[in-house]
């Protein structure tokens, strides 16, 4: 005879299941990573850097900028610089970027938020080609026109293999 267990305790050996093959990690993430700031802001003059290795140039990476801000933050949005620069600090690609953080309208915060936090991804290239394999480093140069950016948390990178 086979014993049957009971609906609930199943469900939650299957969520288990899931939970454990979901935090084994992506592999088709090469940099994940979150630049706090201090409890003034980001400074104008400090930008954030992130190293990463290409270990595979011929795949396309989709880029993604993680902002997070609180209350104290002043804009509905946020203008920022991405920059790759190759091994020896050549610029390979530079862009401008504009993150929506807040309605327009209604100034309710865009993003998943707990408290008085609130955190959103942005797509900035969603197809990017590394010229050839190695070091690279990616740099967000805050474009706001204000010294100090109050009400940033912190910055954070994604960037996944397509």
């Amino acid at each position: 005879m086979v014993q049957r267990l009971p609906l609930k305790l199943s469900l939650g050996f299957i969520f288990l299941l899931e939970l454990l093959f979901f935090a084994c990690g992506n592999t088709n993430v090469a940099i994940d990573e979150t630049s706090s700031f201090p409890e003034s802001g980001w400074i104008q003059k400090q930008p954030v850097q992130f190293e990463v290795t290409v270990e595979d140039s011929l795949v396309n990476y989709a880029l993604y900028v993680v902002v997070r801000q609180n209350n104290a933050y002043p804009f509905y949005n946020l203008y920022f610089s991405p920059s790759i620069m190759d091994g020896q600090g050549k610029i390979v690609q530079r862009g401008l970027a504009e993150a929506i953080l807040y309605d327009p309208t209604t100034g309710k915060p865009k993003g998943a938020g707990f408290g008085d936090i609130y955190e959103k991804n942005f797509l900035v290239y969603p197809s990017l080609k590394f010229p050839k394999n190695g070091k690279y480093k990616i740099q967000l140069d805050q474009s706001m026109r204000v010294d100090t950016l109050a009400g940033m948390v912190s910055i954070g990178l994604r960037l996944e293999k397509k």
